[in-house]
């Protein structure tokens, strides 16, 4: 089930939510989520959040949560719907507002590959990806015109990168310098390869 989960980070670019609610299965909005579903004409089939940031919607299932808990309400919210069957989430409206807030969505990505569910978070710009290692392979798109991998651990060794505008044979990468940045597409379709270690692929639209 695609499931398109809305934060409540600061947004104001809907068309990038709208393609994503058109491509999902089942909706859900993480607390103050509900006003940009509502902004962009959504009804969400659920709402979960301890509503600390926003009113609670009266015309849809909800679950309240304590204000005091462990599980920030974006992560209840993926719990929760990999409970109900979600094997491919999207973020959505999850990057904006305090940096501490969007670290932690962006961990979410790990999370759900060790549950065995496909994750992105996307913004009206950007689209991450969590590489656990070894060799993905990506679809060039015009859309993202800009790739860049980001080293989770402090060393990514057997860098190769292939199809990209500035390959890479076999590199080690640190997390200390980057060298993995504004990179582009150069084939229909290109693959990253970490022998070890683990990163998230941003692919940026400028």
């Amino acid at each position: 089930m695609n499931t398109l989960i809305l934060a409540s980070a600061p947004e104001c670019e809907y068309d990038y939510v709208r393609q994503l609610a058109r491509w999902a299965d089942y909706i859900v909005c993480a607390d103050g989520g509900v006003r940009h579903a509502a902004a962009c004409g959504i009804r969400p089939d659920l709402v979960i959040g301890d509503f600390d940031s926003g009113t609670r919607p009266d015309d849809t299932e909800v679950i309240a949560l304590r204000p005091e808990k462990d599980d920030s309400d974006l992560m209840c919210c993926t719990k929760e719907a990999i409970r109900r069957g979600a094997d491919a989430i999207a973020y959505a409206c999850a990057s904006g507002g305090r940096i501490d807030h969007f670290l932690c969505n962006l961990s979410l990505l790990e999370y759900l590959h060790g549950c065995g569910v496909r994750g992105v978070l996307c913004d009206s710009r950007n689209r991450v990806t969590f590489h656990p290692g070894g060799t993905r392979r990506y679809r060039a798109d015009a859309a993202y015109r800009y790739v860049g991998i980001i080293p989770l651990d402090a060393q990514l060794t057997g860098v190769t990168l292939c199809g990209l505008k500035y390959p890479l044979t076999d590199a080690t990468v640190s997390r200390a310098h980057i060298i993995t940045i504004s990179n582009e597409a150069a084939a229909p379709e290109y693959t990253v390869t970490i022998g070890e270690g683990r990163a998230l692929v941003i692919e940026s639209n400028g």
